[in-house]
């Protein structure tokens, strides 16, 4: 599989998280979270991962979903630029990666979450979504040539980002929802849907020989443990909830290396 990290940077939850969403009506158990994101984060201790951790920021209360802060490929990190409400979580991600990463910075004028950025063996996708635009997919594509990764845009509007609908499980195979996105955009053979009622289920997570999917979709969950035991894989139910009220997921909730 193209990406076999071996390092994860994950981000602490700050209390302001259910701060935040209580003044939306949405009710988010902080302790229930943290014991969710524990949990995530020994599963990638146990597929062999070194973990390493930001503090939080309660200034930023979407901190937790570290992913879209930078995009990273080989030794170099592409700092990203963000929605309006969560610019300047970067700042904390950029200081424990240029340890470790050449850094790169797009122009504020681009938007560019790295929750729109999706690799398959050969091609990595951008969502143009709400929270990237077209300028951050040429920032993006211009910041992949040196690595000779063909870049193609897919337009996004019936989810947040990219990966909130459509992830690539390893072994040519996407999984998606039905009718979200025009699946000829995409260079893989094989597909596995959401049933109804699960789409978040398309966010999964594959890291060397083991898949991460979440718990609360169990059909959809069942399809993907068949295809967990026809590719070897180790398959790991991870329960999400308190993070899906935030609108994010597995993938959303680290940065791989």
């Amino acid at each position: 599989m193209i990406n076999s990290p071996t390092h994860a940077l994950v981000r602490q939850i700050p209390h302001s998280y259910t701060d935040y969403y209580a003044k939306k009506n949405i009710h988010i158990s902080y302790g229930l979270a943290v014991r969710q994101q524990e949990k995530y984060i020994q599963t990638l201790k146990d597929a062999g991962m070194k973990v390493s951790s930001v503090l939080a920021d309660e200034t930023k209360p979407d901190c937790v979903f570290i992913e879209d802060t930078a995009f990273i490929w080989e030794n170099h990190a592409l700092i990203t630029h963000m929605c309006p409400e969560r610019e300047g979580e970067q700042k904390a991600v950029e200081e424990a990666l240029k340890h470790t990463h050449t850094i790169t910075h797009i122009p504020s004028v681009a938007r560019l979450e790295a929750g729109d950025i999706l690799h398959t063996e050969s091609t990595t996708y951008v969502g143009l979504s709400a929270r990237t635009n077209n300028m951050g997919a040429e920032c993006l594509k211009n910041f992949l040539k040196k690595f000779g990764r063909a870049v193609v845009k897919v337009p996004v509007d019936k989810c947040l980002h990219l990966k909130s609908g459509v992830t690539y499980i390893g072994d040519d195979t996407l999984v998606t929802v039905p009718g979200w996105f025009d699946m000829k955009l995409f260079d893989t053979e094989k597909i596995i849907y959401t049933l109804e009622g699960e789409e978040r289920a398309a966010n999964c997570m594959r890291i060397p020989n083991n898949l991460l999917v979440q718990e609360q979709y169990p059909k959809t969950a069942d399809l993907l443990e068949h295809f967990a035991i026809e590719n070897g894989l180790q398959l790991h139910l991870i329960d999400t909830s308190e993070f899906a009220k935030g609108d994010g997921s597995l993938t959303c909730l680290s940065l791989l290396w």
